[in-house]
């Protein structure tokens, strides 16, 4: 009998996922608000912060995933 190989998934990989799917979904709120709303003078201000967001989520988790590859 031959055994099956079992891929360890650890913590920092699931961290490293739900911070992706996070900066997803602010990226995606971002772009649905601007489509439905008019923003007034401080709009850029909330692209800023949201884009913003969702490059430094995405970039920690790409820094982790890099991390946690290197460690196996």
């Amino acid at each position: 009998m031959e055994k099956d190989s079992v891929k360890r998934i650890s913590v920092w990989e699931k961290v490293s996922d739900f911070m992706m799917d996070i900066s997803k979904y602010v990226l995606t709120a971002v772009i649905i608000t601007s489509a439905f709303e008019e923003l007034s003078d401080v709009g850029w201000l909330m692209y800023a912060v949201g884009i913003g967001g969702a490059i430094l989520l995405l970039t920690v988790s790409v820094v982790i995933i890099h991390i946690v590859n290197k460690r196996q």
